[in-house]
């Protein structure tokens, strides 16, 4: 996947290889296949036109489901017999032949992976290979073998027609056989394979032998950062086609003359045509109807390629954002007349350049606001459905992601119809990763002669398969695989074959033959690079920001650039969903297992690296996928200098202007809307900007604060979003006059008492103690109840991000783990007003470790309100940054309620704030906490004007910054997240449990989470915390059933 670094093991025993490996073809790279079919566009047959499009017509769901009514295919999927060997040599080498019981064995699921459903066990591992690295040889020890059969029955009316095996996808390299006769061989986890069996089968019942081995040659060159398992893991079909069919198709539809009309190019390609046939083409639009018609009429059997050529005018284009589709329509006839068979295929007319230093679509340089995107199900791993595919693409469409890199392999076909059909740009990729012999004295595969057809299979195959599917825009050559002159070969090979879309790969960085410089996780001085020398192709980072754990910080400063240089066009974030699976802790509480965490079999497992989603393996969201929707979102809003009541509105849209969304504008204060309304956008063309005069009524002086909250909404509903959808938002304080609010009078007096332990001051039906040994809070009483378990006190420190983690803050900035806690008290000091109407309780610390001074300073009225004030005031010493600068307090589990002026609702940190506006938020305390998969850093709240914290009877405690905190809270102790080291304990974040307390982090500062990479990149300088002399204030105050914490905050006591 990524990290510039490499993860290495040795197996204690030494495995053993085969002496003669070359002999078999699953450890030589010159043998990709045995008997399969040569690779054609993916379409599928049925009966006749009605049929097909009936099919077409249907919900998605349901369109991709196997017909036996109207199509000559079957599903194998189901239940078949299973037996799982540690090795080749432990298989039974006979298990094919007709006759062979298989009373013992077991029962498995296909599609799916074995070791997903109790055989071994899954192996994650991010760079190197689960197997000692010496291409082309697997252990021979240990290379599991799954032995598959089932029993099938061919219909009758299928007879005399040619009649194929049709597997999916299965990993990594397989043996077929057909009622004891081997029908093929094949590698390439991710592409199908067809095999010819038609002389194979038999009436009855046929019986279907599948061997698989875990690891093959292919399996070097499958080295993705991805859960490595085995077995039929796509769909496995059975077919008919008559012997007279169409064997392929090329379908090119470009759009010309300025981009107004379509030029519609198709090449057929028939298999063993006979004279007087008839092929008849139609070109459907939108509603059905016959744009055009043509037929042809075989000549004789050697008539095997019909090419059409049609100009259609004004046709309406393919983007993501207009996904307009036309049908392509083929039926074949005998000479007879009757229908043979039929295909549909829906495509868009869109165009794909290099020009200027930019990819155009239909001549725009479009910005790809993009994810990664692996093929994972929480419980089945690759063996994904349709309903997986809806939903990831219902949730890109509402979180204004327009593109996906399929990484790092050929997606399921119906991934690619449903990108056509709801419009996602698509960077098509070869199941090519090699990341492992970053430990080999080579490095890369490239260069190795015998490699070659193993990567032109690959490349070739995916192209001839995809072609014709709209939505693929690029055509990636893999990943990660070092470089060399097989890429080149491949390359040069694929723009030949289709010059219609540009090539790229990473791996050889600006040196490499690559349309589009494409590097991974580049830092934003590096976008400046690329821009500074003028680079001829675009840059379009095929990974950047890297979404592990509590990240996807700074996101918006890299589209400051993007914005800004017409060269830099966006990219692709890692990644889009979690690769881990839905599990139980000992405790029973739902986790998310990780590397490590389904079994072991003597492989070093990668822990976390594989949850590096925006979603969870279940889709449900992390908090950063909303900064992603507010960085990506297509319609921008500024104020307009020097007014009280217009607006910039710039439309980011590459192609549709702004008539189907609404404006819809709020002035709020203190969480209230005072003034708001509905507005219709003017026509604002794509890529251009307005002006917008909004109705906005004077705002007199006031003490509040007033924000204007600004929403582009969707007018109706649109396919995968509904009507009132809020797709882009924006929200700056209004310049209201602020006045000041007069002091509160002091009423009552305080009275003081000096124990051995303690010092107590007491005031109106409020008590507050200090220990004097270590000068902390120990009681905070009103009305007689006590809302501190643990008084306040310094905390620099947070449980650490997997980004934190990655960049050695635990070594570099460990000086402040503790160092709140071990603060020593040199002084507490008492100073009284000689009217009794306030005291300050000032404790003094000494920080030895960091050669620093610490105070704390409380000043109290009898009333009940606290001012505290913290100082941080360092030495010589030179220290690192702080994660984070604050104090903390405990408070009794009942007062649990929150409600916040601030930011929110989701969680959001320095620099990953801009998706959440400032307003009024309530939910509980366990609520603030987001279960990452490995327990870190959750909850922070940023600009929080006051927090409320109330029991259910409405008493509680009111937080009030002289300036904006940053606040959380939790129903547990912060070491509960505190890091561990994966081989010392795994924590999961789902294994945190509800306390009987409630920890409230008060802050001045935290710093941000990072995600430039997890590997070694600090958070942004200007998102942390240096420690220089520091000092921050906050008052705390009770509140009552009946006090309103809005109006209470707006009181002035100091």
């Amino acid at each position: 996947m990524k990290k510039h670094f490499l993860f290495t093991y040795l197996f204690v025993a030494a495995a053993t290889f085969q002496v003669h490996a070359d002999n078999v073809p699953w450890q030589n790279p010159k043998v990709n296949e045995m008997n399969r079919e040569p690779m054609h566009a993916h379409f599928i047959p049925f009966i006749n036109e009605s049929a097909a499009l009936s099919q077409q017509a249907l919900p998605d769901v349901e369109r991709f489901a196997v017909n036996p009514k109207s199509e000559r295919r079957i599903s194998l999927n189901g239940v078949w017999k299973f037996l799982f060997s540690k090795n080749n040599d432990e298989c039974p080498a006979d298990f094919y032949k007709p006759g062979y019981s298989t009373r013992k064995w077991k029962d498995i699921k296909v599609p799916g992976s074995w070791e997903l459903q109790g055989f071994d066990a899954p192996i994650y591992t991010d760079v190197s290979y689960p197997f000692p690295c010496n291409p082309p040889y697997v252990p021979a020890d240990y290379n599991p073998v799954g032995a598959y059969i089932h029993e099938f029955t061919v219909p009758e009316t299928w007879n005399g027609m040619d009649i194929f095996l049709d597997f999916e996808g299965v990993e990594s390299a397989y043996y077929c056989w057909v009622n004891g006769e081997l029908a093929g061989y094949s590698e390439d986890s991710r592409l199908p394979a067809h095999f010819n069996v038609t002389k194979l089968l038999k009436k009855g019942k046929n019986k279907l032998a599948v061997k698989v081995f875990r690891y093959s040659d292919g399996s070097y060159m499958e080295d993705q950062d991805y859960w490595k398992y085995s077995g039929i893991e796509r769909d496995v079909y059975l077919y008919a086609r008559p012997q007279s069919r169409v064997k392929d198709f090329k379908l090119t539809a470009g759009l010309i003359n300025q981009y107004k009309d379509g030029n519609f190019n198709v090449d057929i390609i028939f298999n063993q045509p006979q004279a007087g046939q008839r092929v008849e083409l139609k070109v459907l639009d939108g509603g059905g109807d016959a744009l055009f018609v043509q037929e042809k009429e075989i000549k004789n059997n050697v008539d095997t390629l019909w090419s059409v050529n049609k100009l259609f005018s004004k046709a309406l284009a393919w983007t993501a954002e207009t996904p307009n589709l036309y049908t392509l329509v083929v039926n074949t006839f005998d000479a007879a007349g009757k229908s043979l068979e039929s295909f549909a295929h829906p495509f868009g007319f869109r165009t794909v350049e290099m020009k200027n230093g930019q990819q155009l679509i239909n001549g725009v340089p479009v910005l790809f606001k993009g994810v990664n995107r692996h093929e994972h199900d929480p419980l089945q791993g690759r063996s994904i459905d349709v309903e997986s595919m809806l939903t990831d693409i219902r949730l890109m469409k509402q979180f204004n992601i327009n593109a996906v890199r399929n990484c790092h392999y050929p997606n399921h076909y119906q991934w690619y119809s449903l990108c056509d059909k709801y419009g996602l740009y698509l960077v098509d990729e070869a199941n090519i990763e090699s990341h492992g012999m970053m430990s080999h004295k080579d490095g890369t595969l490239a260069n190795y002669p015998e490699w070659e057809p193993a990567f032109m299979q690959r490349m070739s195959r995916m192209v001839m398969r995809d072609r014709n599917y709209t939505a693929i825009v690029t055509w990636s050559l893999g990943n990660e695989s070092g470089y060399g002159k097989h890429f080149e070969t491949i390359y040069d090979w694929t723009k030949k074959i289709d010059p219609t879309r540009p090539v790229q790969y990473e791996g050889g960085g600006y040196e490499a033959k690559s349309d589009i410089y494409c590097p991974m996780y580049p830092r934003i001085w590096s976008l400046r690079r690329h821009i500074n020398q003028r680079d001829a192709r675009p840059m379009i980072m095929c990974e950047y920001a890297h979404a592990m754990g509590n990240s996807v910080g700074n996101l918006q400063d890299y589209w400051d650039l993007i914005y800004k240089y017409d060269q830099l066009q966006g990219g692709f974030i890692w990644d889009w969903v979690d690769q881990t699976f839905a599990k139980k802790d000992e405790k029973g509480n739902d986790i998310w297992a990780y590397g490590g965490d389904m079994g072991y079999v003597g492989v070093h497992n990668d822990s976390n690296f594989c949850a590096n989603g925006l979603v969870a393996s279940n889709r449900s969201l992390h908090p950063h996928i909303y900064e992603v929707k507010k960085v990506y979102q297509y319609v921008h809003f500024a104020p307009v200098a020097f007014t009280a009541n217009r607006i910039s509105v710039t439309n980011w849209y590459d192609f549709i202007d702004l008539s189907g969304y609404q404006l819809r504008w709020t002035i709020e204060t203190d969480g209230r809307a005072v003034q708001q309304g509905v507005l219709d956008f003017p026509r604002i063309p794509a890529r251009q900007t307005q002006e917008i005069q909004l109705p906005i009524q004077p705002i007199a002086a006031s003490q509040s604060e007033y924000f204007l909250k600004l929403e582009a909404i969707t007018r109706q509903e649109q396919p995968m979003i509904p009507a009132g959808h809020v797709v882009a938002v924006e929200q700056w304080k209004l310049p209201v006059e602020q006045l000041v609010a007069s002091v509160e009078p002091v009423r009552g007096k305080l009275m003081t008492e000096r124990t051995s332990a303690d010092l107590m001051l007491t005031g109106s039906n409020f008590r507050i103690g200090f220990s004097l040994s270590d000068g902390e809070m120990t009681l905070l009483e009103y009305n007689g109840r006590n809302l501190v378990k643990e008084g306040l006190q310094a905390n620099f420190w947070r449980g650490l991000t997997d980004n934190d983690v990655a960049n050695g803050t635990p070594e570099r900035c460990g000086i402040w783990h503790h160092a709140g806690k071990n603060a020593r008290l040199k002084d507490l000091k008492l100073e009284e007003a000689p009217d009794k109407q306030w005291a300050n309780v000032t404790a003094c610390y000494r920080m030895e470790e960091q050669d620093a001074d610490l105070n704390v300073k409380y000043t109290i009225r009898p009333d009940g309100v606290v001012k505290v004030t913290m100082s941080f005031v360092p030495g010589e010493k030179v220290l690192p940054e702080m994660p984070r600068l604050g104090m903390r307090m405990i408070l009794p589990a009942e007062y649990d309620m929150m409600t916040w002026l601030g930011r929110g609702p989701h969680e959001n940190y320095a620099d990953r704030k801009n998706s959440a506006l400032i307003g009024v938020y309530k939910a509980n305390v366990w609520e603030q906490y987001h279960p990452y998969v490995r327990a870190q850093e959750s909850a922070n709240k940023c600009d929080v004007r006051w927090v409320a914290l109330r029991n259910q009877t409405g008493e509680g405690l009111l937080i009030t910054g002289e300036e904006p905190l940053n606040v959380s809270a939790w129903n547990f102790p912060q070491s509960d997240i505190d890091y561990r080291p994966f081989n010392v304990e795994r924590r999961h974040g789902g294994s945190i449990e509800k306390q009987d307390l409630v920890w409230l982090n008060i802050d001045h500062r935290q710093m941000g989470v990072g995600g430039d990479n997890t590997w070694g990149a600090h958070v942004h300088s200007e998102y942390t915390i240096t420690p220089h002399a520091w000092q921050y204030s906050f008052v705390l105050q009770p509140l009552q059933p009946e006090t309103d914490p809005v109006s209470q905050a707006h009181k002035r006591f100091f």
